[in-house]
């Protein structure tokens, strides 16, 4: 028996999005200022005293997503997707503080050779695969939530859509719930059993061979 889908209209749903929402745009509406304010305040030049252990556990990190992310792959683990979304992230935050951070250096060559041919490829290459993955995932809960016009691409893609497909189809008309339909599948699977057997026995020899 299949689990009972959210509504998108549960009040508890609607209040989590509500506040979701108040969270991530009053975020973004607070780093504008803080933004400015940083590019007025913030020196050109500093000295600290932790560099070899901020990189170090920088690159302990992102050698962590990456190993996580091929486990997953390996595995054909659905949580591979938002590993790989973390890992491409780290990868261009890495190419990003690399060139910048060396751009007065004689270690700018490197940084930019390496985000080039190594950080950014690698980091476009987990955010292709997630995409496909995401995709793929798409379409095949479109089909089964009984939708058989074309998908439309993710950008245009609402949360809400499977969803309410799902639910509908699983509430039939008249009052019927999803014990109903899980009846008439069985009804169905019974129907096409006795057909396979009235083929079965059209199939044979009147002396009962099969032909």
């Amino acid at each position: 028996m299949r689990p009972e889908l959210p509504s998108p209209h549960d009040p508890h749903l609607r209040q989590l999005r509500r506040m979701f929402l108040a969270v991530v745009t009053g975020s973004f509406l607070f780093l504008i200022p803080w933004i400015a304010y940083l590019s007025a305040s913030l020196p050109t030049h500093r000295v600290v005293s932790q560099w070899k252990f901020a990189w170090v556990g920088f690159d302990v990190a992102l050698i962590f997503a990456i190993g996580i992310t091929a486990f997953c792959a390996w595995r054909r683990l659905q949580i591979f997707i938002p590993w790989a979304i973390i890992t491409a992230t780290l990868l261009c935050c890495d190419a990003w503080f690399d060139i910048v951070l060396d751009w007065n250096s004689n270690d700018l060559t490197g940084a930019v050779l390496t985000a080039a041919f190594a950080e950014l490829p690698l980091a476009a290459l987990l955010l292709y695969v997630a995409r496909k993955m995401i995709r793929l995932t798409v379409l095949i809960a479109w089909h089964r939530a009984g939708r058989t016009g074309t998908v439309p691409p993710l950008s245009r893609l609402t949360l809400v859509v499977l969803a309410a497909d799902e639910n509908s189809r699983r509430q039939k008309p008249g009052g019927g719930t999803s014990r109903d339909d899980d009846d008439d599948h069985g009804d169905r699977d019974r129907g096409d059993d006795r057909g396979r057997d009235r083929e079965g026995d059209l199939d044979r020899h009147p002396d009962g061979r099969r032909r």
